[in-house]
Protein backbone atom coordinates (compact mmCIF):
# COMPACT_ATOMS: atom_id res chain seq x y z
CA UNK A 1 0.00 0.00 0.00
CA UNK A 2 2.85 2.26 -0.09
CA UNK A 3 3.93 2.14 -3.25
CA UNK A 4 1.21 3.70 -5.19
CA UNK A 5 1.76 7.18 -3.12
CA UNK A 6 5.04 6.97 -3.70
CA UNK A 7 4.97 6.29 -7.76
CA UNK A 8 2.80 9.05 -7.76
CA UNK A 9 5.64 11.36 -6.52
CA UNK A 10 7.93 10.28 -8.57
CA UNK A 11 5.82 10.69 -11.31
CA UNK A 12 4.97 14.11 -10.62
CA UNK A 13 8.51 15.14 -10.12
CA UNK A 14 9.63 13.75 -13.37
CA UNK A 15 6.95 15.53 -15.31
CA UNK A 16 7.20 18.78 -13.32
CA UNK A 17 11.05 18.49 -13.88
CA UNK A 18 10.66 18.06 -17.62
CA UNK A 19 8.07 21.08 -18.07
CA UNK A 20 10.81 23.23 -15.77
CA UNK A 21 13.84 22.21 -18.12
CA UNK A 22 11.19 22.96 -21.22
CA UNK A 23 9.70 26.36 -20.24
CA UNK A 24 13.41 27.41 -18.35
CA UNK A 25 11.37 28.71 -15.25
CA UNK A 26 11.29 26.95 -12.13
CA UNK A 27 9.26 29.06 -10.00
CA UNK A 28 5.46 29.18 -11.28
CA UNK A 29 6.24 24.94 -11.44
CA UNK A 30 7.26 24.84 -7.89
CA UNK A 31 4.41 26.93 -6.46
CA UNK A 32 2.24 24.63 -9.04
CA UNK A 33 3.36 21.87 -6.90
CA UNK A 34 2.81 23.83 -3.19
CA UNK A 35 -0.85 23.97 -4.66
CA UNK A 36 -1.38 20.35 -5.28
CA UNK A 37 0.09 19.21 -2.02
CA UNK A 38 -2.53 21.82 -0.61
CA UNK A 39 -5.04 19.82 -2.27
CA UNK A 40 -4.08 16.77 -1.50
CA UNK A 41 -3.66 17.86 2.32
CA UNK A 42 -6.92 19.26 2.71
CA UNK A 43 -8.55 16.33 1.86
CA UNK A 44 -6.65 13.58 3.89
CA UNK A 45 -7.58 15.98 6.66
CA UNK A 46 -11.59 16.50 6.11
CA UNK A 47 -12.50 13.05 4.33
CA UNK A 48 -13.26 10.07 7.17
CA UNK A 49 -13.50 7.06 4.21
CA UNK A 50 -9.51 5.10 4.03
CA UNK A 51 -10.38 5.62 0.07
CA UNK A 52 -10.33 9.01 -0.03
CA UNK A 53 -7.76 9.17 2.18
CA UNK A 54 -5.64 6.86 0.35
CA UNK A 55 -6.34 9.02 -2.73
CA UNK A 56 -5.24 12.42 -1.09
CA UNK A 57 -2.14 10.89 0.14
CA UNK A 58 -1.47 9.65 -3.45
CA UNK A 59 -2.49 13.62 -4.65
CA UNK A 60 -0.42 15.30 -1.67
CA UNK A 61 3.06 13.18 -2.83
CA UNK A 62 2.73 14.05 -6.42
CA UNK A 63 2.93 17.88 -5.32
CA UNK A 64 5.20 17.60 -1.91
CA UNK A 65 7.98 15.81 -4.12
CA UNK A 66 7.96 19.14 -6.56
CA UNK A 67 9.95 22.30 -4.54
CA UNK A 68 12.88 20.14 -3.43
CA UNK A 69 14.34 18.88 -6.31
CA UNK A 70 13.64 22.26 -8.72
CA UNK A 71 14.42 24.60 -5.51
CA UNK A 72 18.12 22.86 -5.54
CA UNK A 73 18.05 23.66 -9.69
CA UNK A 74 16.64 27.09 -9.68
CA UNK A 75 18.75 28.17 -6.90
CA UNK A 76 22.01 26.33 -8.30
CA UNK A 77 21.41 28.22 -11.59
CA UNK A 78 21.26 31.53 -10.31
CA UNK A 79 24.45 31.44 -8.29
CA UNK A 80 27.16 31.45 -10.62
CA UNK A 81 29.75 32.08 -7.86
CA UNK A 82 31.20 28.90 -6.52
CA UNK A 83 31.78 29.77 -2.99
CA UNK A 84 28.23 31.69 -2.61
CA UNK A 85 26.49 28.65 -4.62
CA UNK A 86 27.47 25.90 -1.88
CA UNK A 87 26.61 28.55 0.94
CA UNK A 88 23.14 28.73 -0.91
CA UNK A 89 22.53 25.26 -1.06
CA UNK A 90 24.32 24.13 2.15
CA UNK A 91 21.57 26.65 3.66
CA UNK A 92 18.72 25.50 1.68
CA UNK A 93 19.46 21.95 2.83
CA UNK A 94 18.17 23.18 6.30
CA UNK A 95 14.83 22.37 4.24
CA UNK A 96 15.46 18.86 5.62
CA UNK A 97 14.77 19.42 9.39
CA UNK A 98 11.12 19.19 8.37
CA UNK A 99 11.86 15.75 9.21
CA UNK A 100 12.60 16.66 12.92
CA UNK A 101 9.73 19.00 13.49
CA UNK A 102 7.47 16.60 12.15
CA UNK A 103 8.16 13.60 14.06
CA UNK A 104 7.80 16.46 17.30
CA UNK A 105 4.14 17.70 16.05
CA UNK A 106 2.89 14.00 15.08
CA UNK A 107 2.73 12.71 18.40
CA UNK A 108 0.40 10.27 19.92
CA UNK A 109 -1.84 12.76 22.00
CA UNK A 110 -3.34 13.96 18.01
CA UNK A 111 -4.53 10.62 17.78
CA UNK A 112 -6.31 9.49 15.94
CA UNK A 113 -6.83 12.15 13.08
CA UNK A 114 -3.89 14.69 14.01
CA UNK A 115 -5.65 17.63 13.09
CA UNK A 116 -3.45 20.17 14.51
CA UNK A 117 -0.34 18.93 13.11
CA UNK A 118 -2.22 18.91 9.70
CA UNK A 119 -3.29 22.24 9.90
CA UNK A 120 0.28 23.26 11.14
CA UNK A 121 1.65 21.46 7.83
CA UNK A 122 -1.30 23.79 5.98
CA UNK A 123 0.59 26.95 7.64
CA UNK A 124 3.81 25.63 6.60
CA UNK A 125 2.29 25.14 2.83
CA UNK A 126 1.06 27.95 2.81
CA UNK A 127 4.06 30.22 3.87
CA UNK A 128 6.24 28.12 1.06
CA UNK A 129 4.05 29.20 -1.41
CA UNK A 130 4.16 33.09 -0.45
CA UNK A 131 7.97 32.57 -0.38
CA UNK A 132 8.60 31.54 -3.70
CA UNK A 133 6.05 33.74 -4.89
CA UNK A 134 7.57 36.74 -3.27
CA UNK A 135 11.70 35.32 -4.10
CA UNK A 136 10.20 34.55 -8.18
CA UNK A 137 8.96 38.41 -8.26
CA UNK A 138 12.30 40.00 -6.70
CA UNK A 139 14.06 38.19 -9.50
CA UNK A 140 11.52 39.73 -11.96
CA UNK A 141 11.75 42.88 -10.67
CA UNK A 142 16.00 42.92 -10.54
CA UNK A 143 16.04 41.24 -14.13
CA UNK A 144 13.82 44.20 -15.11
CA UNK A 145 16.10 46.72 -13.66
CA UNK A 146 19.19 45.41 -15.01
CA UNK A 147 16.99 45.55 -18.48
CA UNK A 148 16.26 48.68 -18.02
CA UNK A 149 19.81 49.83 -17.25
CA UNK A 150 21.45 47.65 -20.27
CA UNK A 151 18.64 49.52 -22.59
CA UNK A 152 20.41 52.94 -22.04
CA UNK A 153 24.00 51.63 -22.93
CA UNK A 154 25.43 51.33 -26.29
CA UNK A 155 26.32 47.82 -27.88
CA UNK A 156 29.49 48.44 -27.03
CA UNK A 157 29.23 49.39 -23.17
CA UNK A 158 27.17 45.96 -22.98
CA UNK A 159 30.21 43.89 -24.44
CA UNK A 160 32.28 45.42 -22.00
CA UNK A 161 30.15 44.98 -18.60
CA UNK A 162 29.94 41.26 -20.10
CA UNK A 163 33.91 40.87 -20.60
CA UNK A 164 35.04 42.98 -17.80
CA UNK A 165 36.21 42.16 -14.69
CA UNK A 166 34.71 45.31 -12.54
CA UNK A 167 31.71 42.98 -11.63
CA UNK A 168 31.05 39.29 -10.70
CA UNK A 169 29.20 36.86 -11.89
CA UNK A 170 25.11 37.33 -10.69
CA UNK A 171 26.39 41.28 -10.13
CA UNK A 172 26.66 42.23 -13.85
CA UNK A 173 24.27 43.88 -14.95
CA UNK A 174 24.56 41.28 -18.04
CA UNK A 175 23.21 37.70 -15.95
CA UNK A 176 20.06 37.34 -15.87
CA UNK A 177 18.39 35.40 -13.31
CA UNK A 178 16.11 32.58 -14.06
CA UNK A 179 12.31 32.98 -13.10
Amino acid sequence: MTVPPFVCGALGLYAFALSSDHFKERGYHIVVGILIAVIGLIPAVTVSSSVGQYISLCVLLSGVYISAPLTMAWLSGNTPEPGKRALVLGVNGFGNLGGVVGAQLYRQRYRPDYRIPFYVTLGFLAVALVGYLLYRFMLQAVNKRKAALLSMMTEEEVESERLNDRRYADKKLTFVYGL
